[in-house]
């Protein structure tokens, strides 16, 4: 029996088709500034870690990365870092505004030009990612909703990367088995890890490193451009 080949491509969305302009941690910074806060960027990203590793995966019904599951992680942040109680839910719809401002990311410079070549040659694209449920409206404004056949976030599933079941939803959208599916993301347990799990070949987007390297067997790429020669693999090349 001959190799199958990958009909389906899914991707990451943060650190793999774009990008904070500036640091998470300095954009909260910058914003909480605005509502009495003094913090840095460097006790801002301390706040944010602990107050994420405190929280619960779903929180009074409110699944991770969730606009209402963010409300109240906001609210744990600004309160950590000295904003008053009374000006900390115009902080959170300022942060909230940002984060779904599509000026506040910046897409990498690959990105639309392999999206247009996957879909010119008939492959199914989705974005996979532990996002809100915002995520589709950001890439409208970003250019790339239209150049992808769907979207799935772990808010809207109440699933996220690395579990299986946010990978089986991208699958039935798809319409594509997942041993002809493809997942690219720059993290290794998430993505990598998680697609192999659910059946799904994986590569891993690594921006800082060089191209054709692997990890464990799982090819690492340096931009996009590197999925565009593993769709003309065999895939038992992909496997772990």
């Amino acid at each position: 029996m001959g190799a199958r080949a990958i009909r389906a491509v899914f991707l990451d969305a943060g650190n793999t088709l774009f990008v904070e302009r500036r640091s998470r941690a300095a954009v909260y910074a910058s914003v909480l500034r605005k509502f009495g806060c003094r913090a840095g960027e460097v006790q801002a990203l301390a706040s944010m870690t602990a107050q994420a590793a405190s929280l619960p995966q779903s929180l009074d019904g409110c699944f991770r990365y969730s606009l209402a599951w963010f409300r109240m992680f906001n609210e744990r942040v600004c309160a950590d870092l000295g904003v008053a109680a009374e000006r900390r839910d115009a902080a959170h719809l300022e942060l909230t505004r940002r984060f779904e401002d599509p000026k506040t990311y910046r897409v990498f410079g690959e990105v639309r030009e392999v999206l247009d070549e996957l879909l010119n040659r008939g492959l199914v694209v989705g974005v996979v990612s532990n996002w809100s449920e915002r995520l589709p409206a950001l890439c409208q404004g970003l250019g790339l909703a239209d150049k992808v056949s769907f979207i799935v976030t772990s808010a809207d599933v109440r699933s996220e990367k690395p579990e299986r079941a946010i990978f089986e939803r991208a699958l039935f959208r798809a319409g594509v088995p997942a041993e002809d599916t493809l997942h690219v993301g720059d993290h290794l347990h998430r993505d990598v890890r998680g697609a192999l799990n659910a059946g799904l070949r994986a590569a891993l987007l690594d921006r800082k490193g060089g191209p054709g390297s692997s990890v464990d067997g799982i090819p690492v790429l340096s931009d996009l451009r590197g999925v565009l020669g593993l769709c003309a693999v065999p895939n038992h090349a992909l496997r772990a």
